[in-house]
């Protein structure tokens, strides 16, 4: 199925453009204004990213890569065999592979004590192998007595001089959490460290050629997955790739029928979704009656409802996963993406002034004029793009690197219900906002939460009043972390008003100048509906 545009995600694309276009010009700033500068375009397109992929889970999503090196299987494998961390910042000197999520348990988004039950996969590994030279010792099995000396096996694969080994992995009711060690015999390059210090590993897929595909649902496509790890040393990393299982239970089979029929719907009423941008989501909006353009409020208006070609797929108890790697890749601590070349400018700049426009002044703009710039804007940017090809790429050799290789892998899941706890709340006001339920693992708290049609911000207190912070595709899934979650409190809040106002006296310290003696009092007052959840009596 090809991929098609939420056309509710078309501002986000223009302020990307918008994002590219200032921080790619020059200016004479000094180097600490400069690094501030990458940091802020890296937490752009991160925060984007998250953006899109909490969307909708209706939407594929991208599995990224990373480029190959060359070695040989054997050493890479026996280096990899005693793998110890010997970082002094880590524990003492203990095996990597089958501890990666106690080593990196506490500095971890979705942080906590995954050795409790986590599944080595070495230990399974084994028992495999011993199966495989049991069977080929009776002649049950073809070349299954190699099964055991192979320099590559079940989880551990080395292509161009890197070797992926698989180490644990831990699976409940919300996610599928997979550890992993990756090997270099060169050491890797300087890698880009986000707002927390860290330096993430993506892996990556151009032209979809890594995958992530599951057996309960063979047609969907996970197409990104960036790690959660550290650098142990320059030739070494150790990670885990965390999936929401609940982006994994829709079937796509219909999925071009539906944007055929919303296409076909949008072209009756007058509109051209081949020509979109945001002035014309406006429209549609007012149009169709509708308070924002989203292509799942489509059927509320006469046009083709989403649940009539999206189904949900049961997940079982018990599956398996192919994980098909060709690409790891990483963000360059300095991003070196070409200047928008200067004729460029003066021709948009000269288009505009013939319009007696100046974008300065765009906030003053009417409809038409925002129309007229945008069309000269995104003529500019096309041109900059058959330029250089390669910067429409969100990874690309002007901002990254990569490694590329073949690394395959087959994995049996089993899901853990042991830790999970659900609430089934059921609390939803006459305007159709709040809480229908509430999940708890001992990582993560996610909510099934009614907006209305209202755009909302979902803020949750721990038992001690504390700000839970979003970590994840969406603000509907928190990591438990640190906090005590014995009882919860959930405030569904005016989008607008809790960016622009209400989260400033938590993060500034100055709930004083509220009115109010906590931010806790400040959301009982401002929320527009608050649900209690309380796990432990």
């Amino acid at each position: 199925m090809k991929k098609r545009m939420d056309f509710s995600s078309a501002e986000e694309s223009r302020l990307d453009e918008k994002a590219r276009q200032v921080l790619g010009r020059e200016f004479e700033v000094p180097e600490s204004v400069k690094k501030a500068q990458q940091e802020a375009f890296a937490e752009i397109r991160m925060l984007s990213r998250e953006k899109a992929a909490g969307e909708k889970k209706k939407e594929k999503r991208r599995f990224f890569t990373i480029p190959k090196t060359a070695g040989g299987l054997a050493a890479a494998a026996a280096v990899f065999s005693v793998i110890c961390i010997s970082n002094p910042a880590l524990a003492e000197d203990i095996p990597l592979l089958g501890n990666v999520f106690q080593e990196l348990g506490s500095s971890l988004g979705f942080s906590g004590d995954y050795s409790e039950y986590a599944k080595p996969l070495a230990s399974a590994e084994s028992e495999e192998t011993a199966v495989q030279e049991s069977a080929a010792a009776e002649g049950e099995t073809e070349g299954a007595a190699e099964a055991g000396t192979s320099a590559d096996s079940l989880y551990t694969k080395t292509s161009e001089g890197v070797t992926i080994s698989l180490s644990e992995i831990y699976c409940n009711d919300e996610s599928l959490n997979l550890s992993m060690v990756i090997h270099s015999e060169e050491p890797f390059p300087e890698t880009l460290e986000d707002q927390f210090g860290k330096k993430e590993l993506t892996l990556t897929a151009h032209q979809d050629s890594a995958s992530l595909s599951f057996s309960y649902n063979p047609d969907f496509e996970f197409l990104e997955g960036d790690l959660d790890g550290e650098f142990i040393d320059e030739n070494t990393y150790a990670g885990v790739l965390r999936l929401e299982l609940s982006l994994t239970d829709t079937d796509d089979e219909k999925a071009d029928e539906y944007y055929e029929a919303r296409d076909a719907f949008l072209r009756e009423k007058g509109f051209d979704p081949d020509n979109m941008t945001v002035e014309t989501l406006d429209e549609i909006a007012q149009a169709l009656g509708m308070e924002e353009y989203t292509d799942a409020g489509l059927g509320a208006v006469g046009g083709p409802a989403m649940e009539d070609y999206f189904n949900t797929v049961e997940i079982p108890e018990s599956f398996s996963i192919d994980l098909n790697i060709h690409e790891i890749t990483g963000l360059l601590p300095e991003s070196n993406i070409p200047e928008i070349p200067q004729e460029l400018k003066d021709e948009y700049d000269a288009a505009m002034g013939e319009l007696g426009l100046n974008e300065d002044d765009y906030e003053n703009f009417t409809e038409e004029q925002k129309e007229q710039e945008h069309q000269l804007f995104k003529e500019m940017m096309n041109q900059y793009y058959e330029m250089y090809p390669e910067v429409s790429q969100y990874y690309n050799s002007y901002n990254s690197w990569s490694l590329k290789g073949e690394w395959d892998f087959h994995v049996d899941v089993e899901i853990d219900h042991t830790q999970t706890v659900t609430k089934e709340v059921n609390d939803i006001d006459e305007d159709g906002i709040g809480v229908a339920s509430v999940t708890k693992t001992p990582f993560e708290l996610s909510m099934s939460v009614k907006q209305g049609s209202d755009l909302c911000f979902v803020a949750v207190l721990d038992a001690n009043g504390e700000l839970m912070s979003e970590y994840g595709n969406s603000t509907d899934t928190l990591a438990v972390q640190d906090h005590d979650v014995s009882k919860i409190d959930i405030y569904i809040c005016d989008y607008v008003e809790y960016m622009d106002e209400l989260k400033g006296y938590y993060w500034n310290d100055n709930i004083e100048e509220s009115g109010y003696g906590s931010f806790k009092e400040l959301l009982e007052a401002r929320a527009l509906h608050h649900t209690e959840v309380v796990f432990e009596e």
